[in-house]
């Protein structure tokens, strides 16, 4: 057995060295503050803010009972104001050994201020508490500056071995960033290379290629042009906006005319009416003549009238259907020639580009001189549009148009010679400009 002396002890120190034994040597911890208390009420003790004297007992048994703690909250075995007493029960014959006996000790220690027997000359005397307390705070200072020491000590360590680390990282990253821009480098050039020479090859090729994709490129937009609608949605709507006003036009003109014709029809019946039934009382009283107080109206001049707006509405109706038919026809002769166009451009433009190559060919590579009459008829009509009066002339065309001058033609040794009338010749002039 052996026994501790130490300042007295709160209730919040006993409770963490007990929980310090218990962690790390296993074993149960018994509380008392007049009872035995279970762990809730010992963890409320432990949390109060304030510090506390309620325990009278504690104690700490370690596994099989080898050793307990005790503190029986007395010193010398009497309640005491300034120390208590820790003691610790050793049990050889139950598997205490020397070093759990110092693990306790050190435990113990290391959570409370131990008071050396010799510095007590009187447990009375407030002074020797005081002295004891100093030589605690001594021997803690001692213990926090070994501690700080060896706590800079590690760090410095630890501060030398991250920056060793961070220094072969860096090295590390260095070298890889290092082959990465070689590499880079490398590919770099080897592409610079390659572009060269593809550059040479495309000089070389007297612009063949691009002339190529770009006769390809002409020939898709022709295609396309030819797949979408040629009039814009735009002019649809127009055509659609004109169609219905020329039809409601056409509508009204006729419902109007219709009237007129059946308001001039009722209108003729009822005068051929009126005129029979006068007829009829004149021979009914032929005895005495006499004129009928009232006398039909002369509707002629209404009736004309009537038939007259009749034939202007239908006209104007006629009219109206006329224009539209038109349009519709001049819309699809538009689409017509606008593809026909479309077409043509883009067979000139293959036709054109084959030309282009075969005289670049036959010249460049071949040495060969094109003959004047192949190109004109190579070219003949490219990018021309058809017309009646562009029309080409031959020799007949224009013998007729000299003849339908009436001129007086003489032929003789020198040659044919014309003679125009001062009319025909103005004509002429007309003709040319």
């Amino acid at each position: 057995m052996s026994n501790h002396v130490v300042t007295k002890l709160n209730d919040q120190t006993i409770i963490k060295l007990l929980y310090d034994l218990e962690d790390r040597l296993g074993g149960s911890i018994q509380v008392h503050v007049g009872t035995n208390i279970d762990r809730d009420n010992i963890d409320r003790l432990r949390a109060r803010k304030r510090a506390s004297y309620f325990i009278t007992r504690a104690v700490y048994k370690a596994p099989d009972n080898a050793l307990n703690v005790q503190i029986p909250r007395t010193h010398a075995g009497q309640a005491s104001p300034y120390y208590d007493d820790i003691t610790l029960h050793i049990e050889p014959g139950r598997g205490a050994t020397a070093n759990l006996i110092f693990l306790v000790n050190e435990i113990i220690e290391n959570n409370v201020k131990l008071i050396s027997p010799q510095s007590v000359r009187n447990p009375s005397d407030e002074l020797t508490v005081l002295q004891t307390e100093i030589a605690g705070l001594a021997d803690l200072h001692q213990k926090m500056v070994a501690d700080t020491s060896e706590l800079r000590q590690k760090l410095e360590s630890d501060y030398t071995e991250q920056r060793s680390i961070l220094e072969q990282r860096r090295t590390r990253v260095l070298e890889e960033l290092a082959e990465v821009e070689r590499a880079s480098a490398e590919r770099i050039s080897a592409e610079e290379a390659k572009l060269a020479e593809r550059i040479a090859q495309v000089d070389a090729s007297d612009h063949m290629f691009a002339r190529r994709k770009l006769r390809e490129d002409i020939t898709l937009e022709v295609r396309e042009s030819l797949a979408r609608p040629v009039s814009s949605t735009q002019s649809s709507y127009k055509l659609l906006l004109v169609t219905l006003c020329s039809m409601a036009a056409i509508g009204g003109c006729a419902y109007l005319a219709f009237e007129s014709f059946e308001s001039f029809i009722s209108l003729a019946a009822s005068s051929s009416v009126d005129v029979a039934d006068l007829l009829a009382r004149a021979g009914a009283q032929a005895t005495n003549v006499q004129m009928p107080a009232t006398v039909p109206k002369d509707n002629t001049f209404l009736l004309w009238l009537m038939a007259v707006r009749g034939f202007l509405l239908s006209a104007v109706a006629v009219g109206f259907t006329c224009y539209i038919v038109s349009m519709f026809r001049t819309s699809y002769d538009e689409d017509v020639r606008s593809l026909r166009e479309l077409q043509r451009y883009g067979m000139d433009i293959n036709r054109a580009s084959w030309v282009i190559e075969t005289a670049m060919e036959m010249t460049t590579k071949e040495g060969a001189a094109l003959p004047e009459r192949w190109i004109e008829g190579a070219t003949a009509g490219l990018f021309q549009v058809s017309s009646n009066k562009d029309s080409e002339v031959n020799s007949l065309s224009a013998l007729g148009a000299v003849m339908g001058l009436g001129p007086e033609v003489s032929v003789g040794p020198e040659g044919a010679h014309f003679k125009l009338s001062p009319k025909a010749a103005k004509k002429a002039a007309a003709d040319s400009d």
